[in-house]
């Protein structure tokens, strides 16, 4: 193996320790109120562990930029390391559970609308449009089925830019790293149906203004359409994928250990758990009442809105 080759690897090792480091740093200090302030000892090693984290970030950070220009993220990006659906998952239960109102307002604002049905019903006009030109056909109706894709096309493109939320630790914030998910995932969709309405508007709408119908010209700029919306779908599907994991992390605490949580002005309905879940211990019965089975089977139970009368069996 080659120095260069060799001092890669190295590198990625580190900047891949320091990046989990960081993240057990945050969510052990979010997860138990915040940063601390230097009074209890074991605060002020929670304090001690951040400060020795941002030294080995500064210092990992140097080093790739005195050799490449460049620092882990970047390297990162280069390396097609981007947020997978797991990841949100293996975050803190405390920290994504004491978050998961905020991470749940991100996933619907990054879903709106339906983009998934909105790009298949485009997709099909589209290729209802390209069989109809096959046959040298053009239906009446079929411009104002292009005007309404267009319309509802248009909707996507009014989908949330990121909202940049302050982090106490820069990098490892985990509403952050839900943000960045869901906006990283919404931009490629809102640049694809950009492209695709541009495409409709500019060059395949003013056909059917024209004095004669041009079947070839019609015909490649259709196909072109319906490349460029399959497309769009794709990235809707990964949009939903994305906001389902959001959802999924903010909902599922089974075998948690929640016991170091304030769970006072916590939403916790909707929330899964299983008899494996830890909750704080003056908290403990009022969940029990509070939740019912969700039928999934394997114990799995859900926290409903109010408390009920009887307890579920602690045998579940």
């Amino acid at each position: 193996m080659s120095r260069d080759r060799s001092d890669d690897r190295l590198e990625d090792v580190l900047a891949r320790a320091h990046g989990q480091l960081g993240i057990a740093v945050y969510d052990g200090l979010m997860g138990r109120g915040g940063p601390p302030e230097l009074r209890d000892p074991d605060q002020v090693l929670g304090r001690l562990l951040a400060a020795a984290h941002r030294r080995t970030g500064d210092a990992v950070v140097g080093r790739l930029a005195r050799r490449h220009g460049r620092g882990p993220v970047e390297r990162a990006i280069e390396k097609g390391n981007a947020p997978a659906e797991g990841l949100l998952m293996r975050r803190s239960a405390p920290v994504r559970l004491k978050y998961r109102e905020q991470a749940l307002g991100c996933a619907r604002r990054c879903w709106p609308l339906d983009a998934v049905q909105v790009t298949e019903i485009a997709v099909e006009a589209v290729r209802d449009l390209i069989s109809s030109l096959e046959d040298e056909v053009l239906p009446d109706e079929m411009c104002d089925r292009l005007l309404r894709l267009s319309r509802d096309v248009g909707r996507v493109l009014a989908l949330p830019q990121s909202a940049q939320l302050p982090s106490a630790l820069v990098g490892y914030d985990y509403l952050d790293e839900v943000d960045d998910y869901l906006s990283t995932c919404a931009a490629r969709l809102v640049a694809q149906a950009r492209s695709s309405k541009q495409l409709l508007d500019s060059e395949l709408l003013p056909y059917f203004g024209a004095p004669e119908v041009s079947w070839l010209g019609m015909l490649e700029v259709s196909q072109d359409l319906a490349d460029d919306l399959d497309l769009a779908h794709r990235e809707a599907m990964a949009l939903s994928k994305a906001v389902a994991a959001v959802k999924e992390a903010s909902t599922d605490f089974r075998g948690a250990d929640l016991r170091s949580v304030e769970l006072n002005g916590v939403d916790l309905e909707g929330i899964r758990w299983d008899a494996s879940t830890n909750w704080p211990p003056e908290w403990e019965q009022r969940i029990w009442k509070a939740s019912l089975a969700t039928g999934a089977g394997h114990g799995e139970l859900i926290v409903g809105a109010e408390p009920h009368d009887s307890t579920v069996p602690a045998d579940i």
